[in-house]
């Protein structure tokens, strides 16, 4: 984010190289860890069609309100390691230019809800240190207790987490969704 304040007064703490240099780092490892897991969102948010990395970048830049801005040699880089982790797929296609289009695969599904679960978590536990506050849609997902995998309610069949293996009938059964 601060890459992109190229005006600077002279005399604004963000044009001291120590503060800009340290500040930019920083940006940067936050944003590596974050990078994957939304990059896997958007593709989710596509389903089965797929994107092309170029909807890819616009689609986050757009969603993020250009907080969260990756440059193409950062993205597929990213989208190479998560294919090689069979977390997403391509196929190329032609439609118009021959296009390398991207989806989850569902172990990578698998492995989005742990980790949106996680960070969501997480983003909630850190919200008081920041002065913030998190609605965490609990109406629409159960985080599950032992692993904090995200498990949407639309599949109330589901008895135990497809992570860790938690029973979760009892966090079910507290919100009223079965009555058994």
């Amino acid at each position: 984010m601060i890459k992109r304040v190229r005006e600077l007064d002279s005399n604004a703490l963000i044009a001291s190289k120590d503060f800009r240099d340290y500040v930019e780092k920083q940006e940067t490892e936050i944003n590596r860890g974050i990078s994957s897991l939304c990059i896997l969102s958007i593709l989710i948010q596509v389903g089965e069609d797929g994107s092309h990395g170029y909807k890819i970048l616009k689609d986050l830049t757009d969603q993020t309100n250009e907080m969260l801005v990756i440059e193409e040699g950062t993205l597929y880089p990213i989208l190479r390691k998560l294919e090689e982790d069979n977390i997403i797929e391509s196929d190329r296609e032609e439609s118009g230019r021959r296009r390398k289009f991207y989806k989850v695969t569902e172990y990578g599904k698998k492995i989005f809800n742990h980790l949106a679960g996680f960070y969501s978590k997480l983003t909630e536990a850190i919200a008081p240190l920041f002065d913030i506050s998190i609605n965490l849609k609990s109406e629409k997902y159960l985080f599950c207790p032992m692993c904090a995998n995200k498990i949407e309610l639309t599949s109330l069949e589901l008895r135990f987490c497809d992570v860790c293996g938690h029973n979760i009938e009892k966090e079910i059964k507290e919100r009223g969704l079965r009555n058994e």
